[in-house]
């Protein structure tokens, strides 16, 4: 079975975190979504019953908790495009802090997402 981690949308439906998906997804979408951690295969689930869910929060729901950072989140910490866009500009400028990037809030909100996007893209890729 494979679960949604995060809000995942498809041409049939909607999956929110912990939902699992019923759909048949192509082998590319299934590739695309474990590269980034967006599904949780039947091992993976199994686990999160026992422990928590895999943020580290005992809701039993992945992705749904904040990660807890320290000074750099890894690669899975970091916020998608979907996140950013639920968030406020205060927010937003206030996650950008806390991993690194300094924004201004009075600045547009599809400018401070597309910044911490860009900024994120960056980090991801100086890991590799």
């Amino acid at each position: 079975m494979t679960k949604a981690r995060v809000n995942i949308e498809t041409a049939l439906r909607r999956y929110r975190p912990g939902e699992a998906i019923t759909e048949q997804l192509s082998e590319a979408d299934l590739a695309h979504f474990r590269k980034r951690g967006f599904i949780i295969e039947e091992d993976d689930v199994a686990g999160i019953q026992e422990e928590g869910s895999l943020d580290g929060w005992a809701d039993g729901v992945p992705g749904t908790g904040v990660v807890e950072m320290g000074d750099e989140p890894d690669g899975d910490a970091y916020k998608d495009e979907a996140e950013l866009n639920r968030m406020n500009k205060a927010e937003i400028v206030e996650y950008a802090s806390k991993i690194g990037l300094e924004l201004e809030e009075s600045k547009l909100k599809t400018d401070l997402v597309s910044a911490v996007l860009d900024f994120v893209g960056e980090k991801s890729e100086e890991e590799k």
